[in-house]
């Protein structure tokens, strides 16, 4: 029950806000780059290296836009976006080199505040910061690799669906735009930082320990007004 509490109180949040903004609520849609790794806290005895490398995805979906002021408003948006990463680990103690893939699928629930801070004719230049919940989806991770095996080397590869993440997700946003009109229409471009706040055991090797990572993403999206 716990577990379903921040959720429940979150969308309740979400679904509530638009009653305290003032109409005019403006809809869109947006789509983009997204640039997605995981990072943990690893310590110092650790005793692998671990190189971590960017999975290159997508991210897409609509949003509304409540406006409370000229310059400043609430929006909220319902995303699919791709997230995981890419590791290359070594072991010290036995020779040992793997490459391990996450992918990972989320719909993705942001609520976030945005402040036009600079006007330039018809451009407007905003920054934007909240929070979002994030609903796991679908995974896959592919682990490859190279073992010695009585001095000859063994290649190995395995491709598994991911199984026992959490099912919530939360993080952390903040990002800049800049807003004008092109074609006839409202238009912006966007770059956007996520930062996961919940640990996730992502699945290693067969009989290894999962590695406790946490999600973050860069995303660069465009988008319009309807």
């Amino acid at each position: 029950m716990e577990k379903w509490l921040y959720p429940l109180v979150f969308l309740t949040l979400t679904l509530t806000m638009p009653v305290s903004a003032q109409t005019g609520a403006r809809f869109g849609i947006r789509a983009g780059y997204s640039l997605a790794t995981q990072y943990g806290i690893l310590e110092p005895d650790i005793p692998y290296d671990v190189d971590v490398y960017y999975r290159h995805a997508a991210a897409g979906g609509f949003f509304v836009y409540y406006p409370i002021t000229e310059s400043f408003g609430v929006q909220q948006e319902f995303l699919f976006t791709m997230k995981g990463s890419r590791e290359d680990i070594v072991l010290k103690d036995r020779p040992i080199n793997t490459r391990t893939e996450y992918d990972i699928n989320y719909f993705e629930i942001p609520i976030l505040f945005r402040y036009t801070f600079a006007r330039i004719g018809k451009i407007g230049i905003y920054g934007c910061s909240g929070f979002t919940l994030s609903i796991f989806l679908s995974g896959e991770y592919r682990l490859s690799g190279l073992a010695e095996v009585d001095d000859e080397p063994v290649a190995f590869h395995d491709k598994n669906k991911i199984d026992g993440v959490d099912i919530f997700d939360y993080g952390f946003l903040y990002g800049s735009g800049v807003e004008g009109i092109l074609f006839g229409r409202r238009c912006f471009f966007e770059y956007r930082f996520t930062l996961g706040w919940n640990v996730l055991n992502m699945p290693t090797a067969e009989g290894e320990d999962p590695a406790p990572l946490r999600n973050m993403d860069y995303l660069f999206t465009v988008g319009m007004y309807f």
